[in-house]
């Protein structure tokens, strides 16, 4: 299914439009999500308000169940993130959250941006803090954990490689508490995540109660 890649607007991440021509690496990630995520997408570009940094947000209704959304960044993937380029292969972020959670991808594209910035390596057990904070100022689960997508085709969202020979593996995205997040670094990643599914945490929900 080709991807729609013309829906362009102005973002509370974002200073302004852009016309720049969408890349054929960007339809191919496009592509490759939708592919795992189904439905009709929409693809919305968030611009940087002082950097010359753009990277667009895939998100279809309705997925992976309905009343949910699913999103995936594309054009993070075009920033060599340090140790991820020395394990060859470039990253997407993606995620899913209730429909009504309206500013996910603005979510989603200030984390792109910090790490365009900084070109920080990231992998499953990472956190990016303060991101979910900056749009839903009353969340008890302020931070972006990434862990490998488990919400789709059954838990497997395949490795993509561009006509380029370039990988890309995506990450997802799941909102935790600050809590949570000395909880992490205290017992790792694994058991983090045996605690997660043990204490049924619901993580679509930005206000849950915390471990």
């Amino acid at each position: 299914m080709e991807v729609d890649l013309i829906v362009r607007s102005k973002t509370a991440v974002a200073g302004g439009m852009t016309t720049s021509p969408i890349s054929a690496e960007r339809k191919s990630i496009g592509r490759h999500a939708l592919s795992a995520f189904g439905g009709k997408p929409k693809v919305q570009e968030y611009i940087h308000d002082d950097m010359p940094l753009a990277v667009d947000v895939l998100s279809v209704a309705d997925s992976p169940n309905d009343g949910v959304a699913s999103y995936s960044t594309i054009g993070l993937f075009e920033t060599a993130l340090n140790k991820n380029e020395q394990l060859g292969t470039r990253v997407e972020l993606c995620g899913a959250m209730p429909l009504e959670v309206t500013q996910w991808g603005n979510v989603l594209a200030s984390a792109s941006f910090a790490l365009m910035r900084s070109k920080r390596s990231v992998k499953p057990g990472s956190v990016l803090e303060g991101y979910v904070a900056e749009y839903y100022l009353e969340t008890s689960v302020p931070h972006l954990y990434l862990t490998a997508p488990f919400l789709w085709n059954n838990g497997h969202f395949p490795e993509l490689v561009l006509d380029n020979g370039t990988k890309v593996n995506w990450l997802q995205v799941i909102p935790i508490s600050t809590d949570e997040v000395e909880i992490l670094r205290t017992r790792g990643e694994s058991a983090f995540e045996d605690l997660l599914e043990e204490s049924d945490v619901d993580v679509f929900d930005l206000n849950r109660t915390t471990l």
